[in-house]
């Protein structure tokens, strides 16, 4: 997978052509002037729009370039199908994406990461049972695949003896991975993002005022010409008559929060939503915590799930999405979860450890015990989980074991609190 700059489009080892590429870097440039730079709505269209008709005019010459390579061999024809359908995918024209990927499959039937991107764009159009199909079909041919098995395990239009199998194959990968002593570390990112403006643009969520809110969200949304036309009708619009701010719900929502108004800032978060170009993965995480707080697990299952989709190389939207969902008791769903993270970052011992309490709750001693070791193994300065593996170890019957690691966790303890005696000392001297 390749990450490219200002953009952030991973395509499952498959690169856009580098002048799509540089046309692309240019429309985003002209997306992140808007944000950054003091500029009139009526500019900033003029900007975006000059930047969309050079995109598109490369994507022409792309295209040409396909239509002469006809007698190419099969295996390249079928790569450069799936180039111009990755490129035709970040620009929005999904179903173009689609013909081409479909074009790519019948000269290679064995191609399995194109499968995602089609099911991926399937999804984007509203057509989430063929999405399913194509997502099995992915797994099938990459069976040894953790990423492709997630799709399947978390898409629900996937039929349910399907998603026990790919669930059951999860398991067994988590497993496997807590047994290892040597683990690589993070390679590419293993769930595949096509989107020029992806919801990582911004260190912080990126929400628009009353001129700009309507746009924002068109842009996040892949729609750049209703984007620019939203945005110079704006910027004509006489000042009375700007829609209410997302940006201003966004503030008040945190303010709400800071009150503890638990509802007020839900409905505030989420009206914000109509106006962010950026970073709605944190909003939604952000409602999803009040939601736990009001007790409605599943609305705040729902708001994870959005945020996994819009960022699924965040292991720590996993960690929440997976808490989530074991505190609606749905414990194998919130391995699966883990299991993603774990794809993501082999040598993520906070996955690991929470895998073990997972294990831990439902009673698997044997899996508990291989999590929390691994853990230990990735993060050894977590000497309290040295108490819950001694509590699996107990649970098995393992009673030397379990005196073994408590022993070593009171040594740890104790060391720890004299750590900090000596600290405070210290800071209380100076």
């Amino acid at each position: 997978m390749r990450w490219l700059p200002r953009l952030w489009i991973a395509t499952l080892c498959l690169s856009v052509p580098s002048a799509a590429q540089a046309q692309v870097e240019a429309f985003v440039q002209a997306v992140r002037e808007l944000v950054t730079t003091p500029i009139t709505a009526q500019d900033a269209a003029a900007h975006l729009e000059a930047a969309l008709a050079q995109w598109d005019k490369n994507i022409n010459a792309i295209e040409d370039r396909v239509k002469t390579t006809k007698n190419a061999p099969d295996l390249r024809a079928a790569q450069l199908h799936v180039e111009l359908g990755v490129t035709y995918q970040v620009r929005d024209r999904l179903a173009d994406a689609i013909r081409e990927y479909d074009l790519s499959i019948r000269l290679r039937p064995s191609g399995s990461d194109v499968r995602v991107l089609r099911a991926l764009a399937l999804e984007a159009l509203g057509r989430p049972a063929e999405a399913a199909q194509s997502f099995q079909d992915a797994w099938i041919l990459d069976p040894n695949s953790a990423a492709k098995a997630y799709y399947v395990a978390s898409r629900p239009d996937i039929d349910k003896d399907a998603r026990e199998k790919a669930r059951a194959f999860l398991l067994s990968f988590v497993a496997s991975a807590s047994r290892r002593t040597l683990t690589p570390p993070p390679g590419q990112p293993p769930f595949a993002v096509v989107e020029a403006i992806p919801d990582s643009f911004g260190r912080s969520p990126i929400v628009g005022d009353g001129v700009t809110g309507e746009a924002f969200a068109l842009l996040a949304a892949g729609h750049f010409k209703d984007a620019i036309a939203a945005l110079a009708r704006a910027g004509h619009e006489p000042a009375s008559a700007k829609r209410d701010s997302p940006r201003l719900h966004l503030a008040r929502g945190q303010a709400n929060e800071s009150l503890n108004r638990v509802s007020d800032a839900r409905r505030e978060y989420q009206a914000s939503l109509a106006g962010a170009l950026a970073g709605r993965s944190m909003i939604f995480i952000a409602i999803a915590r009040l939601a736990q707080v009001d007790g409605d697990f599943p609305g705040a299952i729902d708001a994870l799930t959005r945020a996994a989709r819009l960022n699924p190389n965040d292991t720590f939207v996993r960690y929440e999405l997976s808490a989530a969902l074991a505190a609606d008791g749905r414990t194998d769903d919130a391995i699966v979860e883990l299991a993603a993270a774990v794809a993501i970052n082999p040598r993520d011992g906070q996955a690991y450890a929470a895998l073990g309490q997972l294990h831990l709750d439902a009673a698997r001693y044997v899996e508990a015990v291989g999590a929390f070791t691994r853990a230990l193994e990735l993060a050894p300065d977590r000497y309290e989980l040295r108490y819950s593996l001694a509590t699996a170890y107990t649970r098995l019957g393992d009673t030397a074991k379990a005196a073994q690691e408590l022993e070593t966790y009171d040594a740890a303890r104790r060391n720890a609190l004299e750590a900090r005696r000596k600290s405070l000392a210290s800071a209380d001297e100076r």
